[in-house]
């Protein structure tokens, strides 16, 4: 996923002076020597040119220390006008995309900022290039996350519904959410309006350039989409009055019909868990970034309780086509419970909690239960 290196900014310089290269040094808390930068590319046209020196005054965190000491690769967006969603600001944007790093950026509103005297200026062409060069890079780093698989050949079998071919289509469904959610965090609200997000998600069939090589003139291609698909045939009042008969039985079928033991012993653990930490849970989202170990704990058990009930909440679940899928959610809920477990186990050794290790002691208590009947179902669908 993307670094964002801004809380932990203490100070840098961006020097685009030299066409077609972008260098710089970043020095960032917790470490001694600089970050050096050195990029293909040049900045939006406000700063192309120029030489970006800033200042955090409010430097607050660590970075990722993942983060390489020396920055080689493509550069992003970098412009000292970025319109920032939240208010009428702009900010300082820095960004690039790393060799070894991916997506790494920088945006402050606070920073102080100078800026040099243009030694060259890009004119508006140019800086429309480098804007699409920025978003061609962007949907290659997104197509990395991706990871789409080679489209299936005619011949090819079908999804065989197996434990197996559901995680695979589960972990590109995850994949695809995750790039999906980088592309809305760059380019906001705005860019579902303005194929930006489609384009670097590599929904190229949503494109309006694709749109537009249909004739606006012609009635009749706005049906086409209807070319062999089948009609069905209308149905009279008695047939109409049938299905709706039924659908209303199966609804009450649905909800008289007791839930799963295990769904029902989740949904109640993280009941149990929201009401029992009430205070202490929200003095941490005052201050969390969403990774402290309460937010992970809260998390994987939320997540457990929720796939638990789509995945058991039918009568079919057990059913032969969806054997596969369910089996393939329980194995994503042990791995959530794993880290559970590791998130429970670093709040029962931090000393602020140490007047909750008998509550602590019964979640764990109950997540194992959960986690054993998770097995327990698995072992029943693959010996049916």
């Amino acid at each position: 996923m993307a670094i964002c290196l801004t809380p932990a900014i203490i100070r840098g310089e961006i020097d685009n002076t030299t066409r077609d290269n972008v260098r710089g040094k970043l020095w960032l808390l917790g470490r001694e020597d600089p970050v050096i930068i050195d990029l293909r590319g040049n900045a939006w046209r406000d700063v192309a040119g120029c030489k970006i020196t800033f200042t955090n005054p409010n430097p607050s965190a660590r970075t990722a220390s993942a983060l390489q000491p020396k920055q080689k690769g493509h550069v992003g967006d970098i412009t000292a006008c970025h319109k920032v969603e939240r208010g009428t600001a702009h900010a300082l944007y820095i960004e690039w995309f790393s060799e070894e790093n991916g997506r790494v950026f920088i945006e402050g509103t606070d920073f102080q900022v100078s800026i040099s005297a243009w030694v060259w200026e890009m004119d508006e062409a140019e800086e429309e290039a480098q804007k699409m060069s920025n978003l061609q890079a962007m949907r290659e780093w997104l197509a990395d996350i991706i990871q789409r698989p080679e489209p299936k050949k005619e011949d090819d079998e079908e999804f065989d519904a197996s434990e197996e071919s559901w995680e695979d289509s589960l972990k590109l469904s995850d994949r695809l959410t995750d790039a999906n959610m980088e592309a809305i965090e760059k380019y906001g609200v705005d860019g579902l309006q303005d194929d930006r997000i489609a384009y670097v998600m590599g929904w190229d069939h949503m494109l309006d350039g694709s749109r537009e090589l249909e004739p606006d003139d012609d009635d009749s291609e706005g049906e086409a989409w209807k070319e062999g698909q089948e009609v069905l045939p209308e149905l009279d009042g008695i047939e109409n009055e049938l299905d709706d008969q039924a659908f209303s039985d199966f609804l009450e079928e649905e909800s008289e019909r007791e839930a799963h033991p295990l769904q029902t012993m989740a949904h109640d653990f993280v009941l149990r868990l929201l009401s029992e930490i009430k205070e202490e849970r929200a003095e941490n989202a005052a201050k969390s970034d969403g990774s402290t170990a309460l937010d992970r704990f809260i998390r994987n058990s939320m997540n457990i309780s929720g796939k638990l009930a789509g995945a058991l909440g039918t009568q079919d679940f057990g059913g032969s086509f969806q054997t596969g899928h369910t089996l393939a959610i329980l194995r994503r809920c042990l791995n959530w419970a794993n880290d559970a477990f590791a998130a429970l186990n670093e709040l029962m050794e931090a000393p602020e909690w140490k007047d909750r290790q008998d509550l602590f002691n019964d979640f764990r208590t109950e997540l194992f239960a959960i986690r054993d009947g998770i097995n327990d179902l698995r072992k029943q669908l693959r010996a049916e």
